[in-house]
């Protein structure tokens, strides 16, 4: 649309301009004496604005009447050596026209230059806004996949150890719980890893709707998740809550008509109680998962300092 109205105020310029300059040479011909050199002029710079605001229209209209002026004033000169009534003024105007020819399609280079490289420096102005587009959205998918889980969208493992340091740094006592499903490779050995994938995000929208503004949770592992409880917690207000999550695992899920059900074993350690660093404290979560296995599956199991 703004390509048509720029067509079409070139199209009026050049109408325009054509007007004045035939204007200019119809009162050539009739011979006003001091005028020609003066219309020769107003000629010259009609043919100027014509080819610079209207383009190849311009330059073509005005390469046109000059050659058309030239034609005319050469004419005019044979038929006056014939008369025997020869004027220099004519060759003038010839010589005038024709160098306008020269002039119009010296300006139309020039411009037509000029409108490229802008239309090149236009282009790669836009090339690299997409390309600092598309950097930055890398740079966003980069940072995605380094803090959170391309499969769930949790947070991964980094996030989960960055807001147990923060965790424990601002606020301080806080616990930690490790949660490994129990044989989950069962589900993708026997039912494939597509079933495995989509049990996962399962569980892990589940996980997430179950945790409240006061707990964090994230997957830390292939399958296993982690979560963060803020302030201290007794033993008994742990294992409820723990009680919740397990309660997530044993409600049957359907996928694709069939229904499938696993359990996880669930390691739970204090800080500052049970460790003095987030990665002490992340250390005896998972040491109190791997009791929790060892001792039969699908249960809590509190870390408790050996010797």
């Amino acid at each position: 649309m703004e390509k048509k109205k720029q067509d079409n105020g070139n199209i009026v310029v050049v109408v325009i301009c054509a007007v004045l300059y035939i204007a200019a040479f119809i009162v050539q011909t009739r011979g006003i004496s001091g005028l020609s050199p003066i219309l020769a002029q107003a000629q010259v710079v009609i043919s100027i604005i014509m080819t610079m605001f209207g383009k190849k229209k311009g330059m073509i209209t005005g390469v046109a009447l000059n050659a058309i002026t030239t034609l005319m004033a050469l004419l005019r000169a044979l038929r006056s050596v014939k008369t025997d009534e020869f004027s220099v003024s004519d060759l003038a105007g010839a010589a005038v026209a024709f160098i306008s020819i020269g002039i119009v399609l010296l300006i139309y280079f020039y411009v037509n230059k000029s409108d490229r490289m802008t239309a090149e420096l236009q282009e790669s102005y836009q090339e690299a806004i997409e390309k600092n587009r598309i950097i930055e959205q890398q740079g966003k998918s980069v940072q995605f996949l380094a803090y959170y889980d391309q499969l769930t969208g949790m947070p991964n493992r980094q996030s989960f150890m960055d807001e147990l340091e923060k965790q424990i740094k601002e606020k301080g006592d806080c616990v930690a719980i490790y949660v490994d499903m129990d044989d989950f490779r069962r589900i993708n050995d026997n039912y494939g890893h597509a079933i495995g994938d989509e049990l996962l995000k399962r569980y892990a929208d589940k996980i997430k709707d179950y945790c409240s503004d006061n707990s964090f949770a994230a997957k830390i592992g292939g399958d296993e998740f982690g979560i963060i409880l803020t302030g201290s917690k007794t033993q008994e207000a742990i294992f409820q809550y723990a009680a919740g999550i397990s309660k997530i695992f044993s409600e049957p899920i359907e996928i694709g008509g069939n229904i499938y059900t696993v359990a996880a074993s669930y390691g739970a350690a204090s800080f500052p109680e049970n460790a003095m660093t987030a990665d002490d404290l992340f250390r005896c979560a998972e040491s109190a998962m791997f009791i929790a296995k060892e001792s039969g599956k699908n249960q809590l199991c509190f870390y408790t300092r050996q010797g």
